[in-house]
This record gives structure tokens, sequence and C-alpha cells, in this order.
């Protein structure tokens, strides 16, 4: 086996950069209902429309976003992804996101290591202020996972996405980086 490429690391984790070989298994996540409902977007992505998705990442320099692979470090397993988007550049602030999509890998405190190694890279390495996050108010694990990392509601879009046959609020969350620099002395 070649050396992985490795971006962050974490105790039984790496992130590397998202591959194009990896767009089959996203796909199947993505179109997982257990996965999608619990996301903004809840349409069918075939592998056409996750190619274009691909092909229409953001390569600027600066760039606005980054994706990153979530990998097991012992077997090399793709796991799930995780990201920086909607890069502000100038008022130091973005929005995080994670996605574990191997549900054998649900409940084991993955997306938490993930998180807290991007929010690493984000505060320490490219000097943001604010990190935001939105999640919908039926996904508690979400809330959770956020809340736990020191992050603090600051709004709700009220009924803005419609899941399951009914309206569902979307709660706003952001981290400052003092506040999460005061969580890591603690």
């Amino acid at each position: 086996m070649t050396t992985p490429i490795v971006f962050l690391r974490s105790a039984r984790l790496y992130l590397r950069p998202l591959e194009e070989a990896d767009l089959d298994r996203c796909q199947r996540w993505i179109n997982d209902p257990d996965v999608w409902s619990t996301l903004h977007m809840c349409r069918p992505m075939d592998a056409k429309a996750e190619k274009m998705w691909w092909d229409n990442q953001d390569r600027s320099s600066p760039p606005k976003s980054l994706n990153l692979a979530i990998v097991l470090k012992e077997s090399h397993r793709h796991i799930g992804n995780a990201g920086i988007i909607g890069i502000d550049w100038i008022n130091r602030s973005a929005e995080t996101g994670t996605l574990i999509g191997e549900k054998d890998c649900w409940g084991n405190g993955y997306a938490t290591e993930a998180k807290q190694a991007v929010l690493k890279y984000a505060f320490d390495t490219l000097n943001m202020h604010r990190m935001g996050s939105q999640v919908l108010a039926t996904n508690e694990a979400s809330v959770r996972h956020l809340t736990g990392h020191g992050y603090v509601k600051e709004g709700i879009r009220r009924q803005a996405m419609f899941r399951n046959g009914q309206w569902v609020d979307l709660h706003v969350y952001g981290l400052l980086a003092s506040e999460w620099r005061k969580r890591q002395t603690t």
C-alpha cells in the first residue's frame, strides 16, 4: 500500500483531501434516507450530479471551502467527510460540516474527533474568528455534537426546511475562537 496523504490527524483518524475516487462512496451515503434526512439537501444524487458537484468545487486561491475525507487510521477506511465551507477571509468566518456516512461507525465519537481536528485547523492555522453551523431542529445528535464542541445557539430559522411531510426549524449555531481556546485550556 502506498503511504496515505494525511492532512490533519487525531487519535484514531486522519483527514485527507477528498478525492474523485471517493465519489461513489459519497453518492451512496448522500442517497441513504437515514443520512440525507438529517441534511439540508434532500434530492437524489446520481453519478452525473455527484461528478458535477466535484467538478464545481472551489479551487480558487485562497479557497472558499475545504472538503476532507475522514479516514480510520488503523484500516485506512474512508468513513465520512468533514469540511469548512463559505470561508470569508475578510471577516475570518466560515461554517463547518461533518458527516459520518458509514452507519457501522455511528456513535463511536468519530464525528467529534474529526470536528475537533477541523476546528483546531480553522482557529489555529487559518486564524478564523468565528465558525458557524446550521442543523435541523429534529437532528438531536447534531445539536449535541455542536453544543459539545462549545457552539452556541444564535438563532432559529423558523420552518426553513420541509422534511417528512412537515416544516422543520433550522437552528443556527456559532463558535468564536476565544470560546474555543478557553475550552482547550479547561
